[in-house]
């Protein structure tokens, strides 16, 4: 009775003991199926932020490239403007339409304006330049664009923006945000608020699944920032499957723990009549212990209860410690590479009934070159807190290295692949992507749609929005040239592999194509040539003989015109100089009195139209040697003011006479300038007397000697009349004359500026006119500085 009572003690002890383990056991799977769901629900709240994340990064992209569009539309209207005015064109007289803006004027025209809409415009440009501002936008939706050079005034511009901007595809909504504000593109897109505005990005969401993203940017030296908005609908196919999928799995692990739960309550009814375990079984040797010696297979056990380890002869070899049989469990796990006995550890601790493991790890003795396999689980238990762990263990160090060469492998093919210049993509027997490089993603504009497992015809799809052109090789199908709208050219090549895999890679061909359609444009304009000189070979006889007539008449002209002209020397000159000596002998009364005032009047006009008559003929002469290149000059280095002032000398009194100031300003230290004496003096004089016939009394003349770069300017400036626009083109030919302005103070031939211009151009510079009507005239010539002084400088900086 004593055995009896105590048989029924231990069974009410098991009992109690089950009834612990399921309630315990109840409780860990309840916390765990908590946990469970919160990770599940933060998995799913995390992809939704990554989502948001990857929309709003994908926008601000979008919004930098918007902005960079009006940055350059901007820059090339300040570059167009500036190239305008250094080519010495007038701010009014710029064309808008070349600039790409509707009007230009200068800050000071604006401000001095009688329009007070202008006006207003001025003085918001002022407060632009001192903001360092080069771009607003105005309330009536125009751009202001002012551009200050490096000399002159500062210029305005005003553009529609409409002009500027497009409206964004993808049915998205481009807004400017400042002062003032305005947006093109889709109107029913939900527009940002404040917040999102001041912070820079963001989402707003009205009437509850009505939601848009949008992103900005800060345009530079603008007074506005860009917002780029787009929908962006918290429902969606994408978003309901994800939701769907995170219901199903968490169905899945509500189902799973339910009968894990089931399993636990039934456990103290099994517990009372659990049979006793049976006890360890030691290895049978004889035929089994000869065949996991034969297979370098080796057997091991781990009790956990008193820490003890157990190994087999080919354990004992493979693990390289010295003895077999039993030993403490630290000697096993010592006898485990360092870097591996916390993996060996876990998968003890870890090991549950009907659940075996299976471990790589590396031995000690080898320093980490040697690999075994552990495979083993729990046999059974002894009683509470202890169990057996066997298991086998074998070498495995040829298949892991062999696994190491293969990942080393694939990831140096997966590296080649990546730095290939050129796009290519590798898809699986379904046509669906697997592998793809940067460069394919890029050059087809494919960032948001490529993914692992994506299909060829969604990627063909997104890929046609970036390609103009599509040419399919007729001799092969899987090649095909296409034409991207960045202005490449891709030749993309299919090839399937034996393994049913395709693979697609490109080759830059933009060279190529560029080069033979510039092949086709010369084999056209050769074939032009061709046909337009098979037209003209009948014609050469013909054109052949005109010439050479053409040539004699040139030749007996010439003939002509050089007697004529020795002739005029001798004939005219000769009998001009006499006159002129004694008319002024005459007006002088060298040899007394002529008696009544009037004859010395007279003997004065007389000398003043001998001496008119003489510089008509002397000019008409150099007008016809410079013609028939028989004008010659000898320059030196000389110092350009010397002989500006020696013109300004001799021509002041003149000035005086007539009521005219006349000034010579010249810069100090000026580089010396290879040219003739007297022809620049000439030069000079011809400018400072036109000056005088225009001006009237009380005006001024200034004469500037200034460096211009590499060329000197000598400039001469009045206050006359001024001349008419359309007339400067013509006024530097000779015998041209403008009588439409006003009657002249005195008569001319029209040679002087033909004269100057040309000596200027014999020196190798150039000569300019500038004029307005009323305020007066500025003649300019440019003569080259002296090559030796360029030299020089160049060494000294």
């Amino acid at each position: 009775m004593a055995r009896s009572r105590q048989r029924g003690y231990g069974r009410k002890t098991e009992t109690a003991s089950g009834q612990r383990s399921a309630g315990a056991l109840k409780t860990v799977l309840a916390l765990t199926l908590l946990v469970l769901t919160a990770a599940l629900s933060l998995m799913g709240w995390n992809g939704y932020q990554q989502s948001k994340t990857q929309e709003l990064r994908v926008l601000q992209r979008d919004a930098l490239l918007a902005g960079e569009r009006l940055n350059r539309r901007a820059d090339q209207a300040i570059e167009r403007m500036e190239n305008e005015l250094r080519a010495g064109a007038r701010s009014n007289a710029i064309d808008p339409d070349y600039v790409g803006v509707d009007a230009i004027f200068t800050l000071d025209s604006a401000l001095a304006s009688d329009d007070a809409e202008r006006v207003r415009t001025g003085e918001r440009a002022a407060e632009m330049i001192n903001a360092n501002r080069r771009l607003e936008l105005l309330d009536d939706g125009r751009f202001l664009l002012v551009d200050v050079p490096a000399v002159g005034n500062p210029v305005i511009a005003t553009v529609d923006a409409g002009k500027w901007l497009t409206a964004p595809n993808g049915g998205a909504r481009l807004l400017l945000y400042g002062e003032t504000s305005m947006s093109v593109g889709n109107r029913s897109v939900v527009p940002p608020d404040r917040r999102i505005l001041e912070r820079g990005s963001g989402f707003r969401t009205r009437q509850l699944i009505d939601r848009s993203a949008t992103a900005c940017v800060d345009l530079s030296k603008a007074g506005f920032s860009l917002c780029l908005s787009r929908p962006s609908p918290l429902l969606t196919v994408q978003s309901g499957l994800n939701i769907l999928l995170g219901l199903l799995l968490l169905a899945a692990t509500l189902l799973a723990f339910s009968g894990l739960y089931s399993q636990a309550s039934r456990l103290p009814r099994q517990g009372a009549s659990r049979q006793p375990a049976p006890e360890p079984v030691s290895v049978p040797g004889g035929k089994l212990e000869i065949a996991a010696a034969n297979a370098s297979m080796g057997f091991w056990n781990v009790r956990t209860g008193d820490g003890k380890a157990w190994l087999s002869d080919e354990a004992a070899r493979l693990l390289g410690v010295p003895s077999h049989g039993d030993m403490p469990f630290g000697a096993l796990v010592n006898a485990v590479y360092s870097g591996h006995r916390t993996l060996l550890n876990d998968a003890i601790g870890e090991a549950r009934p009907s659940r075996p493991f299976s471990i790589h790890v590396a031995t000690t003795s080898s320093g980490g070159e040697t690999w075994l396999e552990l495979r083993g689980g729990q046999a059974y238990r002894e009683g509470a807190g202890s169990a057996i762990i066997s298991g086998v263990m074998f070498d495995v160090t040829e298949t892991v290295r062999s696994r190491e060469k293969q990942r080393n492998a694939e990831a140096r093919l997966r590296s080649a692949i990546e730095s290939f210049p050129c796009p290519f993509a590798l898809w699986d027997s379904n046509k669906r992507l697997f592998f793809w490089n940067r460069t394919f993603e890029r050059i087809f504009g494919l960032e948001e749609v490529l993914r692992p497992g994506v299909s060829q015809e969604t990627v063909l799809l997104a890929r046609s929005a970036n390609v103009v052109s599509e040419k399919t090789d007729p001799n092969d199908g899987g090649v095909t040239l296409l034409g991207l709208r960045s202005g490449e050219w891709i030749k993309l090549v299919e090839r399937a592999t034996s393994a049913g895999t395709i693979i697609s890679f490109g080759l830059d061909m933009t060279s190529d194509v560029r080069n033979e359609e510039q092949l086709t444009r010369q084999k056209k304009q050769l074939k032009n040539l061709v046909q337009e000189l098979e037209r003209s070979e009948g014609h050469n006889a013909e054109l052949a003989r005109k010439y050479n007539e053409e040539k004699a008449k040139a030749e007996r002209s010439a003939d002509s015109k050089s007697a004529f002209l020795a002739s005029m020397s001798h004939e005219l000159r000769t009998p001009l100089n006499a006159i002129n000596g004694f008319s002024e002998i005459l007006a002088n009364e060298m040899y007394g009195p002529l008696g009544d005032k009037r004859y010395s009047e007279y003997a004065m006009d007389i000398l003043n139209s001998g001496q008119h008559l003489l510089d008509m003929i002397n000019d008409i002469l150099d007008i016809a040697k410079i013609e028939a290149g028989k004008m010659t000059i000898d320059p030196k280095p000389i110092d350009l003011v010397d002989p500006v002032d020696a013109a300004v000398r001799m021509i002041r009194r003149k000035a005086e006479d007539k009521g005219i100031r006349i000034a010579l300003q010249a810069e100090e230290n000026l580089p010396e300038v290879d040219a003739d004496h007297r022809a620049v003096r000439q030069m000079v004089l011809n400018l400072i007397s036109n000056a005088i016939k225009f001006t009237d009394a009380g005006g001024r003349i200034i004469v500037a000697v200034q460096r211009r770069g590499d060329q000197i300017r000598v400039a001469v400036r009045d206050t006359g009349v001024g001349i008419p626009k359309e007339h400067l083109p013509r006024l530097a030919k000779p015998f041209e004359q403008v009588n439409e302005t006003r009657e002249r103070n005195s008569e001319g031939t029209g040679l002087g500026l033909a004269l100057t211009k040309s000596f200027a151009e014999m020196h190798g510079g150039s000569l300019t006119i500038a004029s307005e009507p009323g305020r007066g005239t500025m003649v300019s010539f440019y003569l080259p500085v002296s090559t030796e002084t360029q030299t020089s400088d160049r060494n000294v900086a």
